[in-house]
């Protein structure tokens, strides 16, 4: 399909997504998937109309044509959020402000397009491991980390700005549809993972005897990893403990490792990952180690 062809009918499937029938606006989206699949540089190349069409979306009547745009939006976020961040950053933000949720939900989910485009950036795969990154990559790499605590803070206020809608609930699963859960599960994803903790670690200063300390655990799991042959590494130990909601995580723990049941060994396991859990940064302290914290208290 040449560029005027594809340029012609996604302007004809975003029309259908903006004020077709359901069934009109299901079989847009079949074509969007199918455009990609078979025709993707041309598609790639297309992809900026629908920058065009982000204006529009408050000329859309009904919320569900509002909806199927929105999640129609998520190959093209997939293509366009390296270059395009920002306006489509924005444009989540705002639609992710709608009173319908099913309009929310959508771009809920086409806003995780933000994520992977913030995630590959951030820590872009080289291969073989240890490669030293490009320029470009490097480049990249500050924009990237600017960009993404950027949105974190975005979605933080817009947050505050929603609170009461449920002041009564403690986890995001309990909360009813809302403004606020949509934001609190979009925020969720984007701090859940070691991407976001990698970040906070490089902007944060951490005390030095805490991180020759931290240091010195990272070399001594790793090595008891090896040696209890497990399936885990070193950051599905870190993952755990800053993502950590309560004390049974902790047995979570001890299952990465297999100590056959000798009491020695397993001593030392138990002493190396209390170490962890202490000198590792934990996403409910702020993405502070619990030993940074009580460094605080006592510098009060």
């Amino acid at each position: 399909m040449k560029k005027l062809q594809m340029d012609i009918e996604i302007r004809r499937i975003f029309d259908d997504l903006m004020t077709g029938t359901r069934q009109e606006f299901k079989e847009a989206k079949i074509k969007i998937e199918k455009l990609w699949k078979s025709e993707t540089d041309i598609f790639k190349v297309c992809a900026p109309i629908a920058l065009e069409y982000l204006a529009k979306f408050d000329t859309i009547k009904k919320p569900e044509n509002q909806a199927a745009f929105a999640s129609g939006l998520a190959l093209f976020y997939l293509t366009l959020s390296d270059r395009h961040f920002d306006e489509l950053k924005n444009f989540a933000l705002k639609v992710l402000q709608n009173p319908n949720g099913q309009v929310r939900e959508a771009i809920r989910k086409t806003s995780d397009w933000l994520y992977v485009s913030l995630s590959d950036r951030v820590d872009p795969f080289v291969y073989p491991e240890g490669k030293e990154l490009t320029e470009e990559q490097k480049r990249e790499q500050v924009v990237a980390r600017k960009q993404y605590t950027d949105l974190v803070k975005e979605i933080e206020l817009l947050i505050d700005k929603y609170d009461n809608e449920n002041e009564h609930t403690k986890y995001i699963n309990e909360m009813k549809p809302s403004t606020n859960k949509s934001l609190q599960l979009l925020w969720s994803r984007l701090t859940d993972n070691r991407v976001y903790q990698k970040i906070q670690e490089q902007n944060r200063p951490i005390p030095m005897n805490i991180f020759l300390k931290r240091k010195e655990i990272e070399s001594r799991l790793e090595n008891l990893l090896k040696e209890t042959k497990s399936d885990f590494d070193l950051d599905d130990i870190k993952e755990l403990i800053y993502n950590e909601e309560d004390k049974s995580d902790l047995n979570k723990l001890i299952l990465m490792f297999s100590t056959e049941h000798d009491i020695t060994e397993l001593e030392k396991t138990l002493a190396l990952i209390s170490d962890a859990w202490n000198y590792f940064p934990h996403k409910i302290l702020g993405g502070l180690s619990p030993a940074e914290k009580t460094l605080e208290y006592q510098q009060r």
